[in-house]
């Protein structure tokens, strides 16, 4: 099982690397997935039953001028096997870095932080201005292996609004809780 922690620096280089255009997207495309979860696959070879994997959500970036408000995101296939239990919303002020994934429970694994006691945010939009990236703030969603898991998970879904616009964007991502 291997860890990676990116810190706000790099993670900030990675955004840069998909600098917004200057041409305007069409309504309900203004994001653009950003970082390691944007272009791999995040997961574990290990699963085991009954324990509670944290991924992170590709970073976003808005590639219009207006303004967007992430209001909630989700992912579209949950294979039977894995519960939801939450999409939290985190700091890498907080959590020093953007944690790729974190096992609770797990305090004594190098580069592994206890979520738990990371102030949550997703109570709140994630406000992203017009050209800019998601700076310090990184979606999450929370898994618990409550069955055998014989798919990944897959297809980040982010619902925000823009202007007085109400839409729905997909974006790539893809998380593996392998079983043996």
């Amino acid at each position: 099982m291997s860890r990676l922690t990116l810190t706000g620096v790099t993670a900030a280089l990675l955004c840069s690397a998909a600098s917004p255009t200057s041409s305007t997207p069409p309504p309900g495309h203004a994001l653009t997935a950003d970082g390691p979860p944007a272009f791999g696959i995040l997961g574990v070879p290990d699963a085991k039953l009954g324990t509670t994997w944290r991924f992170a959500f590709p970073l976003f970036v808005n590639n219009s001028k207006t303004t967007v408000r992430i209001t909630s995101v989700r992912l579209d296939d949950v294979p039977t096997g894995a519960r939801i239990e939450g999409y939290p919303l985190y700091s890498m002020k907080d959590t020093d870095g953007y944690i790729l994934d974190s096992l609770e429970g797990d305090k004594n694994a190098p580069g592994t932080r206890d979520m738990t006691t990371m102030p949550d945010y997703a109570d709140k939009p994630l406000v992203i201005r017009g050209h800019q990236d998601s700076g310090d703030y990184y979606f999450m969603v929370t898994v618990r292996i409550v069955g055998h898991i014989k798919k990944h998970l897959t297809g980040c879904r982010v619902n925000y609004t823009q202007g007085s616009g109400k839409y729905t964007q997909n974006v790539r991502c893809e998380y593996a809780l392998d079983m043996k």
